[in-house]
């Protein structure tokens, strides 16, 4: 069982935690794909304040707010979370917490032994206290590399709290990119490839090749830069000299496939082998439609 679930009972709610709202809808059950005359509810959103966006305090307290909304709130009461719900899978935006692709040899390695590296690696990374995160830690097929991921133990336990204080228990707690890493690759070609994907925040990349995962890079995105093909076509190449580091893929040869992105891609194609941009579910804020990228990531708790 993974360290960031808490089993509870009863209905089920999905939460999006993005970096400015929180977005909370039901969770589809087979009983409800078969009763087609009952209409799904809708997912509604609670904005945080604008001060507290990016922050731990704005996480819980809007939270609460999305799961006990006052009457007076702009969450209509048919769309408020049902006293009776117990149960919330909950994903979060990757810029809550942080990820990593070892490579070694971690064949011989119990799965306590390699959530330990994992942790050292982050410690050191970013000289935190091994207590204050928690890690998750997935070893590929072959036992040659290990995708890990960290999340401070004060968001966790918070989003808990905050969970219990209205009566809903925390049944898993994760962040996106594996959930959105997982679906990508079954569209990957065979050969060296990147991965590159547009969050509310974060522009993320993933090195693959034939035997599996090679690195990870994470930069932040700032008003603009997913819209702006040549700020990414720079963070792109920066991405993959970070994530190459240590093996033969070169950039001509590699390939770039884009999540999330809506731009010219002449610039990329300057730069790498080919450039597939596809649909994500997940991507960056539509600004036309207002739609969130808090709500978007309700897709990832199923």
């Amino acid at each position: 069982m993974s360290p960031w679930s808490n089993e509870s009972s009863g209905a089920r709610i999905n939460i999006g935690i993005g970096t400015r709202e929180i977005a909370v809808g039901p969770r589809a059950s087979r009983w409800t794909w078969m009763r087609k005359s009952t209409p799904p509810s809708e997912p509604f959103c609670v904005p945080m304040p604008e001060e507290q966006c990016f922050t731990e305090t704005g996480v819980f307290n809007g939270l609460r707010a999305a799961l006990d909304p006052a009457p007076d709130s702009e969450a209509a009461p048919e769309k408020r979370t049902p006293a009776h719900i117990r149960g919330a899978h909950i994903v979060l935006d990757d810029f809550w917490g942080n990820h990593a692709i070892l490579r070694g040899d971690f064949r011989s390695l119990r799965t306590r032994e390699v959530d330990e590296v994992a942790l050292a690696h982050f410690a050191d990374a970013y000289g935190i206290d091994a207590e204050a995160v928690m890690v998750r830690a997935c070893v590929q097929r072959g036992g040659r590399a290990v995708f890990a991921s960290a999340l401070p133990r004060t968001l966790a336990d918070g989003i808990r709290e905050a969970g219990a204080s209205a009566g809903v228990g925390v049944r898993t707690l994760k962040l996106c990119l594996p959930e959105m890493l997982n679906r990508a690759l079954d569209k990957m070609p065979r050969a060296s490839a990147m991965l590159i994907f547009a969050t509310d925040a974060l522009m993320q990349a993933v090195l693959v090749e034939p035997k599996g995962w090679v690195g990870y890079d994470a930069q932040r995105l700032f008003a603009g830069d997913a819209c702006d093909p040549q700020q990414v076509a720079v963070l792109a190449e920066q991405a993959l000299e970070r994530c190459a580091e240590g093996t033969t893929v070169r950039r001509d040869e590699c390939g770039l496939t884009l999540y999330g992105f809506d731009i010219d891609p002449a610039p990329l194609n300057a730069r790498f082998a080919s450039v597939t941009a596809l649909a994500s579910p997940v991507g960056k804020m539509d600004d036309d439609t207002g739609e969130s990228f808090a709500r978007r990531l309700l897709e990832y708790a199923q």
